[in-house]
């Protein structure tokens, strides 16, 4: 009768440690965050983070781990709804957006171990490696099917590379401004523009927008900033 409640009390504790972990760890870093750190403001003794994780570096794996099924999970099928490339892309946007907005920590976690890796143990940073490899393996998929890159995989790894580099640095602003969002105006001009500069058609685009086969002079200074910028 009692190993059950026991069970459960044991699940709400190793819970509560990761989401304290998670916290800490994706505000000051792996180096900086101690186990008598996330003990205090857990509430929980040190040897119960012992018992649970094994050490500190258990715990940062654990953290890594479940940031990376709970965003993986979030993120929208490969296959973008819309019957058009513009909706298609709309569509796209408006979910990483909201994918990365419910679940801050994720990217900063990322972003702080690959900032300081010498302080990490190689099964963090082959955790984060992890991460990374299916976050651009989505992107990869979910652009390629935006534009219609079918064979193109030259293309869908650069969109892939440049969205994910947007995403990492809002993620890095928001240790200065918690508030912020990923900005999906200005990377949907900059994904419109990069795709025409590697010739790609965009059907629905507006006349002279990016994306619609018109030289980068006429798309306006942001898609000249693109192509400026190879």
């Amino acid at each position: 009768m009692t190993e059950a409640p026991a069970q459960d009390r044991g699940m709400r504790s190793r819970d509560a440690i990761l989401d304290t972990a998670s916290a800490l760890m994706s505000r000051h870093g792996y180096a900086a965050t101690s186990i008598s750190m996330i003990s205090a403001a857990c509430g929980l003794p040190t040897s119960s983070l012992y018992w649970h994780f094994g050490s500190k570096e258990g715990i940062y794996v654990t953290v890594l781990e479940r940031a990376r099924a709970a965003l993986l999970a979030a993120l929208p099928p490969v296959e973008v709804p819309g019957t058009d490339v513009t909706r298609r892309l709309d569509a796209f946007l408006e979910a990483v957006k909201e994918a990365f907005q419910r679940h801050p920590h994720g990217l900063k976690l990322l972003l702080g171990l690959g900032m300081v890796q010498q302080d990490a143990s190689a099964a963090a940073v082959a955790e984060v490696h992890r991460y990374r490899d299916a976050l651009m393996a989505w992107a990869q998929g979910s652009l390629s099917a935006v534009f219609g890159l079918c064979g193109r995989p030259d293309v869908s790894d650069e969109l892939a590379r440049f969205t994910l580099r947007m995403a990492s640095g809002t993620a890095v602003s928001r240790w200065f401004d918690p508030g912020a969002v990923l900005e999906t105006g200005p990377l949907r001009v900059a994904l419109l523009a990069l795709v025409a500069q590697h010739g790609v058609p965009v059907p629905g685009a507006p006349a002279g927008a990016p994306g619609t086969g018109t030289p980068a002079e006429a798309q306006g200074p942001a898609a000249r900033a693109v192509t400026d910028r190879d």
